[in-house]
């Protein structure tokens, strides 16, 4: 019986060596492994955050950028005022109803806010490396998710083909038996063990098929393909695959190249240096900040009803009265009855430009803001950034031991597969002339069936046995030129 974690070794080895066959890509339903990876990230939903978030961080890091030019505004205000309410011209109260309009360009430019500005770009542009770098580590998370159900599908195809091979070879030495059974040569007993055993191996193989059926239908659902899509696995060939020296080899040199190369150190690195800029412009919230400003503005005022005629009235008391010695004598002024009419739409902006250049005003000025309290916001963000700096330099210890225990542990394997490959290689030379000299045997009727089933399974497994430690060592070797930057070479 076949263990899985030797069939996934062989097969997992057979995904990254093999040349994408001419033609591949050609076909719509023929499928290797890097049509699954390159489909597989185009499509893949977590991919496509990664890239989205990307592209926020590129806005935020040029919005960022912008903030060191000044600010430039426009504000239009035109309205109707009705009832009392005060004359924008003159700054008076009236009764009158009246049209207004305002309009002011102002300018704002921060001149100093200890490097708050400055430390806010820098950080927006190390998140926005970053979230390119998680792009990255994205793209191979999901190509080894790939990897794995891809490898699932190649492993079943590998337990259908072994299982057919097993079927067939019992397939006909029942045959090969019961023709000595009927001649006499042989007991019944005989062929009816192996007829049970067909009929075991028939059952093996029927059932691997149908898992192979349901590991590529889990394929296609990670690729998001629908479930009745032509879909055929290119099958690798595993033979003669160019391997380094792994004398020649030392994990340490290894893991120091990969510490330059994984997107997921590059960043944790870039997140640690964000926070470290995040933390200056926390800090810098604490402290004052200068700012200049200027101004441009002008205002028009219309009332709605205007003059026809005035009428002298007399004079009234205007309710004021002025010291003559020790008497107060009142104050009168003029009394006059004016007639009004509304004004035509067309009359309403009549002096328009006028008064706008009468009331043009200027003004500059510089502001001032200290920080005194704020509910505690600017000290919690100092608190907040410093966690972030602690949290971004556990991240990075994390990421570092596990990648040193990867490329140790992928080198004392593949040191461990080599000395177990040259034992396989000799149990199988071994196993051969066993199984060569039970075969003979059993033609010539002096051996039992179960015997020679034994010696059969105990070739098959010593060959299969050979064949996964070679892969295991291979596959190794290929886990650690990936880590020295040379990529997974198919």
């Amino acid at each position: 019986m076949i263990q899985l974690n030797s069939m996934i070794s062989r097969v997992l080895i057979s995904l990254f060596f093999f040349t994408t066959i001419t033609g591949a890509f050609g076909q719509d339903n023929k499928w290797d492994l890097r049509r699954c990876v390159d489909y597989g990230m185009k499509n893949n939903i977590a991919v496509k955050q990664a890239a989205i978030q990307v592209e926020q961080a590129e806005i935020a890091y040029q919005q960022s950028s912008l903030q060191k030019l000044p600010s430039l505004s426009y504000g239009l205000t035109h309205g109707f005022s009705f009832g009392r309410t005060l004359d924008r011209t003159t700054n008076v109260y009236t009764s009158r109803s009246a049209m207004f309009e305002q309009m002011s360009i102002s300018s704002n430019v921060l001149l100093f806010n200890f490097n708050s500005r400055k430390n806010t770009e820098a950080a927006n542009k190390l998140s926005l490396e970053a979230d390119r770098a998680a792009v990255d580590k994205a793209s191979n998370d999901i190509g080894l998710n790939i990897a794995q159900f891809y490898l699932r599908a190649l492993l079943s195809y590998e337990q259908v083909e072994i299982s057919r091979i097993v079927l067939e070879q019992t397939n006909a030495q029942y045959k090969n038996t019961r023709k000595l059974v009927d001649a006499g040569s042989l007991p019944e007993l005989n062929a009816a063990e192996l007829e049970a055993t067909v009929a075991r191996d028939n059952a093996t193989f029927v059932q691997a098929k149908s898992q192979a059926e349901l590991d590529k239908l889990s394929l296609k659902s990670l690729l998001n393909l629908p479930a009745d899509q032509a879909f055929e696995l290119v099958i690798p060939p595993v033979d003669k695959i160019p391997v380094d020296n792994l004398m020649e080899i030392r994990p340490e040199d290894v893991y120091q190249t990969a510490l330059a190369s994984q997107p997921q150190i590059r960043l944790n690195e870039l997140r640690r240096k964000a926070a470290e800029k995040g933390f200056l412009v926390a800090e810098a919230q604490m402290k004052p900040s200068v700012t200049a400003f200027g101004q441009l503005a002008s205002n028009f005022n219309q009332f709605l009803l205007k003059g026809t005629g005035v009428k002298y009235m007399g004079e009234q008391s205007t309710g004021a009265y002025i010291k003559q010695g020790t008497t107060q004598v009142p104050v009168y002024a003029p009394n006059y009855d004016i007639n009004f009419v509304d004004r035509k739409f067309g009359e309403y902006w009549n002096g328009y430009g006028k008064q706008l250049k009468d009331q043009f005003g200027q003004g500059l000025g510089l502001s001032i803001n200290v920080p005194i309290f704020n509910g505690g916001q600017a000290r919690g963000n100092m608190k907040r950034a410093k966690l972030d700096i602690k949290r971004s330099d556990l991240a990075i210890e994390r990421d570092k031991l596990q990648l040193k225990q990867d490329i140790y542990t992928a080198y004392y394997s593949a040191s461990g597969a080599f000395q177990t490959f040259v034992a396989r290689e000799k149990a199988v030379v071994t196993a051969q002339r066993s199984f060569d000299l039970a075969n003979r045997r059993y033609e010539l009727g002096v051996m039992q069936t179960i015997e020679w089933l034994n010696n059969q399974n105990n070739l098959t497994r010593a060959k299969v046995d050979r064949v996964v430690a070679q892969y295991e060592y291979v596959f190794r070797m290929k886990v650690l030129e990936f880590y020295k930057g040379q990529g997974l070479r198919l």
